[in-house]
Formats: structure tokens, C-alpha cells, sequence
């Protein structure tokens, strides 16, 4: 199992967020951040933006395709754009049934 993290610009999540579902995505979390990167060189008061995290849970063989739906949306070329992550997951456990492993995706 894989955890895919990403952080977009709000004006990305939209798409992306269609983008997902119809991709067939089996779930996500959703959080509003903020955080600076290379736009440092903005003024000291606006240093941390506002961004979009995003959190995925899947089974192995999905990963790649959800990180070029990712990729195929928010790629930009500018600055901003974001990042993402991928984790490599040991253990998930769906806590409403004790399901564990790519069952409780």
C-alpha cells in the first residue's frame, strides 16, 4: 500500500479533486495549510501562503496512475505548483471494522 501526499494551490484542487474521482480515487483527505518554499523571495508578512494538502491512501498498483493525474493537473512550471510525496504504507487499519491491510483502503 501507498500514502500519496500532496500540497497544490487552491486554485489546482478543484480540477484535481474532479480529476480523482473520476480516476476512481477510493478516498482522500482534504486540509487547508499554509507553507513557503521557493517563493522566499516574497515580503516578509506573506512568506506563508495558503495551499491545499492532500492525502490518498491506495493499493500499490494504483499509485502511479493517481500521481499522473496529480502530475497532469498541477504541473505548471512556475513556481508554487507544489509537491508530493509517496510513502510506502506497512500497515492500514479501517477502525469502524479491524479490517487491515489493502482491504481497509
Amino acid at each position: 500500500m501507498k500514502k500519496i501526499e500532496c500540497i497544490i494551490p487552491h486554485t489546482k484542487f478543484s480540477e484535481l479533486e474532479k480529476a480523482l474521482r473520476i480516476r476512481g480515487v477510493p478516498g482522500m483527505t482534504v486540509s487547508d495549510v499554509k507553507g513557503f518554499g521557493n517563493e522566499q523571495t516574497r515580503p516578509e508578512p506573506y512568506l506563508f501562503l495558503p495551499k491545499v494538502k492532500i492525502e490518498i491512501f491506495c493499493a500499490e498498483e494504483e499509485a502511479e496512475d493517481i500521481l499522473a493525474v496529480i502530475l497532469n493537473i498541477c504541473k505548471t512550471g512556475k513556481l508554487g505548483a507544489g509537491k508530493v510525496a509517496v510513502y510506502q504504507v506497512e500497515d492500514l487499519i479501517r477502525i469502524r471494522t479491524g479490517e487491515r491491510g489493502a482491504i481497509a483502503v
